[in-house]
């Protein structure tokens, strides 16, 4: 339906106006009743004057107020602030080579209100060569920034502006965070060891002060002393071997010739278990030929493990590389990760096996890492996949 404005409404009701004024004039002129006809052609006559009045007034169309014109100097300071609010010194470059402190961040670094008068060493340089976009790390007082830089045109004159992001902080932080979680794995792996054998120690020296102790009881609790005091110490193993990782040798090696001596060990360790290897061409890289053997060994043992007592199971190998990378996988047909242990796996000393050290897995993806790759568990419609990655030469 059809909205009508007031200026339609005052129309149509002054043409209304206009016929009953018309209609009683004729009707009192008829009548002579001349007073209401005069009465009637007055009011006609109004109507009329009034219309015309009402078409010749200008109509009136709404204009928006115009917005008032930004302020130079507000806009300044509200950018000044929000660069205040950075943590990240922020400098900039100008086509002098002078270096000039943005933000209180900077001004804090340097001890400088505006231009930095003593920069640091090889800082402009290293702001000036920087693609834009690109990262660099510098040296500033003892300390490690990243350096962050872009490009920008102001009054004509071109400029480059620099973030400093404190690596070392982010760096003490990370390690604090890990060093935590390595005192509570440790601390719990410990105490679940520790405890059992002060038990039994205990219960063994209250049965040898008896009058007549029973030695089989005392031989089995001591026995297990024993065996839980080498499981404890199996453990400090592991965690040395897991610390003291050496950095890699690289050298040219054939990750296929290592995937094949590794097939004749595990038929030999495992001589009812097949093992199928998909590997058909030479994959040359440069790498630490006893790591790699080393991590790829133990992700081998981990399938072997995974599917022993299973009728029908088997653990396939497959070795395969890219313009830039060498690949390979180890898949089994066992029970696989459970969803609630995914996030948990390569954490060292986590494992669900009863006799497990849990360093294997961790261990592996160290390994890989220090190459420059990664080891992550891939997804498999049956049991458990592993996938590493590795470059074909980490050098270049």
């Amino acid at each position: 339906m059809a909205v009508v404005s007031a200026r339609g409404w005052a129309a149509l009701l002054r043409g209304m106006l206009l016929l009953l004024a018309g209609g009683a004039f004729a009707a009192a002129w008829s009548a002579g009743l001349y007073a209401s006809a005069l009465v009637s052609a007055l009011a006609g006559l109004w109507g009329l004057v009034t219309g015309i009045a009402e078409a010749q007034r200008p109509k009136l169309v709404p204009v928006a107020a115009p917005m008032p014109a930004p302020d130079p100097a507000h806009r300044e300071r509200r950018l000044t602030a929000l660069l205040d609010l950075s943590p990240a010194p922020i400098v900039t470059l100008d086509e002098e080579g002078r270096l000039h402190a943005i933000n209180r961040a900077a001004r804090r670094l340097f001890g400088a209100a505006d231009l930095i008068a003593d920069p640091p060493e090889l800082l402009a340089e290293a702001i000036a060569g920087e693609a834009s976009g690109r990262a660099a790390t510098v040296a500033i007082g003892g300390r490690s920034y990243a350096l962050t830089t872009s490009e920008f045109a102001l009054g004509g004159a071109r400029s480059r502006l620099a973030a400093l992001i404190d690596i070392d902080a982010e760096l003490k932080a990370a390690e604090a965070a890990t060093l935590r979680d390595l005192v509570q794995v440790l601390s719990h792996e410990i105490v679940n060891a520790l405890t059992p054998i002060a038990s039994l120690s205990r219960t063994a020296a209250d049965m040898l002060a008896d009058e007549a102790p029973a030695l089989p009881a005392i031989r089995d609790a001591v026995g297990t002393v024993a065996r839980r005091s080498a499981g404890l110490q199996r453990f400090g193993e592991a965690y040395r071997s897991l610390a003291r990782l050496p950095a890699p040798a690289f050298a040219p090696l054939d990750l296929r010739e290592l995937g094949d001596d590794l097939s004749r060990l595990f038929a030999t360790r495992w001589p009812d278990l097949p093992l199928v290897v998909d590997a058909a061409a030479p994959i040359r890289l440069h790498g630490d030929a006893d790591q790699l053997s080393a991590a790829l060994w133990a992700l081998l043992q981990n399938a072997a493990e995974a599917v022993a007592g299973q009728t029908g199971g088997q653990v396939e190998l497959a070795l395969w590389r890219d313009a830039r990378s060498a690949f390979w996988r180890v898949s089994d047909t066992g029970p696989g990760v459970a969803a609630a242990d995914v996030a948990a796996i390569f954490r060292p000393f986590f494992t669900t096996k009863p006799q497990g050290s849990g360093v294997g897995l961790a261990l592996a993806r160290q390994i890989l890492l220090a190459h420059g790759g990664d080891l992550a568990l891939g997804e498999s419609d049956r049991g458990a996949c592993f996938e590493g990655r590795l470059p074909i030469d980490p050098r270049g």
